[in-house]
């Protein structure tokens, strides 16, 4: 890892402060990256893990490009970025891709040394409840929710359903992308240049990707 929690830290008694922030990734985008920015900020995670998926339970659709693919997306857009990496154990790992058993992966690497904070969309935050061993996550993770378009009675949900889990609000600028709306896109020949890192830009248009 660019940074590692196993390596002694000027504060040695205090655990690294860790983000892990997973999805598709299909593509990433800069909205990504902005959420995975302002979280580092606002709670001083030390820093951001981005864990593309596997076979994620619950996604609607299928994931269009490759794990490979989505690995090498991820792996550009965080290049030169210090407090960023990205890890390849939930497309490692056969079956469904459970959220328990990551952190119990992270876990069982790093012990008390790292402190975990679940980066995920408002949306998802309103569902945790129904993930498998919600409790066990609750106890886990610190969550930091993205604010996207919210609604009423999705505030309700959610304060409905995270009851149990420690849920604190990601204060950032709203932006309007979407991974599947890039896909579409780029599907009917418009450019999403200034949407995604150039980068990832630069790969999709290499590798034909989300054409047609």
């Amino acid at each position: 890892m660019r940074f590692d929690p196993l390596v002694a830290r000027a504060e040695p008694d205090l655990p690294f402060r860790l983000g892990l922030f997973g999805g598709t990734f299909d593509p990433v985008h800069r909205g990504h990256l902005h959420i995975a920015a302002c979280a580092c900020e606002q709670f001083s995670l030390d820093g951001v893990l981005f864990m593309p998926a596997g076979r994620p339970v619950g996604k609607a659709g299928p994931v269009r490009a490759s794990a490979k693919d989505r690995l090498a997306m991820l792996r550009a857009a965080v290049a030169g970025e210090a407090h960023f990496d990205v890890s390849s154990l939930e497309l490692e790992r056969e079956g469904p891709t459970y959220t328990v058993d990551t952190l119990r992966a992270v876990r069982a690497r790093y012990g008390a040394r790292v402190r975990l904070f679940l980066i995920v969309g408002l949306d998802v935050a309103a569902e945790l409840d129904t993930w498998r061993d919600a409790p066990e996550i609750a106890d886990a993770v610190t969550v930091l929710s993205a604010k996207r378009a919210i609604t009423a009675d999705l505030e309700r949900r959610l304060r409905h359903n995270g009851r149990c889990f420690d849920i604190r609000p990601i204060e950032s600028k709203l932006i309007d992308v979407s991974s599947s709306g890039l896909r579409a896109s780029v599907g009917r020949g418009c450019s999403i240049r200034h949407l995604v890192p150039d980068a990832v830009h630069a790969y999709i248009r290499e590798q034909g990707l989300y054409q047609g």
